[in-house]
């Protein structure tokens, strides 16, 4: 009766598994809620019904899969390996969404309670409590410290180390989803514990694809959620975006789609082409000058300078054959917003950072693209699979305006 997200959890000390996601998954796929299809070796893609409706049986946290897998969709269709769940902080937010909807879902059905008693933190965090006035109390009406220094000074760390430390245990035991069985869940435990032992006599498991799951039906599921089914698992990634690889549905068809950020490479990139044209004289002015008042001396030190004057030199002429042509030109171009990121800059300072803000924008013409460094607002204006139109210098990349 329990899917494999809950069987799961009550074979693996009553946590959530991180193969919670995949495994439900595949047993959406398994009951026909979705399909998997190995289009070639290696390459799984996933078709989502475009209905809105869910099927009313669903749990909340396969509804939370489904959700995910529609949000990316293309057509109903989405490549298995596109199956990220956003940045570090986005993908951390989802997983402890889908855990807080598993645990849910197992105590509503009457197999576990919280590990940690409400009252339990409550007596943990009150010590915490008591350790701190107990300090204030004696230092009010004890002796005096001076007397035994070393001894008051040994004493008060280890009361606000205390204090400290039973503050940290309350909280991270009031964050913890983990779980303790109640009589039916030990019963359960205890049927699906033979159920893991008999599918991990099947060694052909740890090799099957996702696709398999139409052959193998629910098995392939549960044996994903107790950790049986590594292959299946690894190419159903669930997991945080690669800043550099992202799938692209630009064109009506799913892409791989190289992202770059230049920094230092193009020279100039992002800068509005006056500034650059300004920076390119400026720098380019000084080399000379100071390249002019070094020739005629011969020696080891004036070869050294030159050699040492002549980048900016070259980074000026560089900057300048593009920021002038720029002066002139602006193409437009719609696209899909892949990527946002924020990068701190070559030179900044610890006490008070500067960051660049990055947009990658994928118009379906190249496979490999450098993300647009915008300003602050413009980031915040947009979001990823958003689609927009930006007028952009064809060689600085400088955007004019995004919409």
């Amino acid at each position: 009766a329990e899917p494999p997200a809950i069987a799961a959890l009550l074979c693996d000390d009553y946590e959530v598994r991180t193969e919670t996601a995949p495994a439900t998954l595949l047993d959406l796929a398994a009951r026909d809620v979705i399909s998997l299809e190995e289009i070639q070796p290696g390459q799984t893609i996933c078709r989502v019904p475009t209905s809105a409706k869910a099927p009313a049986d669903l749990a909340p946290f396969e509804r939370h899969v489904l959700s995910a897998l529609r949000a990316k969709a293309i057509d109903g269709v989405i490549p298995a390996t596109a199956l990220t769940t956003g940045t570090e902080d986005a993908s951390a937010r989802w997983h402890h969404e889908l855990a807080r909807l598993v645990v849910v879902d197992a105590k509503q059905r009457g197999l576990t309670i919280d590990r940690w008693p409400k009252r339990t933190i409550g007596l943990i965090g009150a010590g915490s409590f008591v350790l701190i006035v107990l300090l204030l109390v004696s230092a009010q009406i004890g002796g005096d410290a001076g007397d035994h220094p070393v001894a008051a000074g040994v004493a008060t760390a280890f009361a606000i180390g205390g204090a400290v430390l039973l503050g940290v245990i309350a909280g991270r035991m009031r964050r913890s989803s983990a779980q303790r069985p109640t009589p039916a869940g030990t019963a359960a435990e205890a049927r699906w514990l033979g159920v893991r032992a008999h599918l991990a006599q099947n060694e052909q498991l740890q090799q099957l694809p996702p696709a398999a799951v139409k052959i193998y039906g629910r098995h392939l599921a549960y044996a994903a959620g107790f950790g049986l089914a590594e292959h299946a698992v690894t190419a159903l990634p669930f997991g945080e975006e690669d800043d550099h690889l992202a799938w692209s549905p630009q064109g009506g068809r799913w892409r791989r789609v190289r992202v770059r950020y230049p920094r230092m490479r193009p020279p100039g990139w992002g800068h509005p082409p006056v500034l650059a044209t300004a920076l390119g004289v400026f720098w380019a002015a000084v080399a000379i000058i100071l390249l002019v008042r070094l020739a005629g001396r011969v020696g080891s030190i004036s070869v050294l300078i030159a050699t040492v004057l002549a980048f900016p030199l070259l980074w000026s002429l560089w900057v300048l054959s593009a920021a002038i042509p720029d002066l002139f030109t602006t193409r437009a171009m719609t696209g899909t917003v892949l990527r946002c990121r924020v990068r701190a800059r070559v030179l900044t300072s610890q006490n008070d950072p500067k960051y660049w803000y990055y947009v990658a924008i994928d118009d379906g013409t190249h496979d490999r693209i450098r993300a647009f460094r915008v300003s602050e607002d413009r980031y915040r204006s947009v979001r990823q699979g958003q689609t927009v139109t930006a007028d952009v210098t064809p060689r600085l990349g400088y955007v004019r305006t995004l919409r």
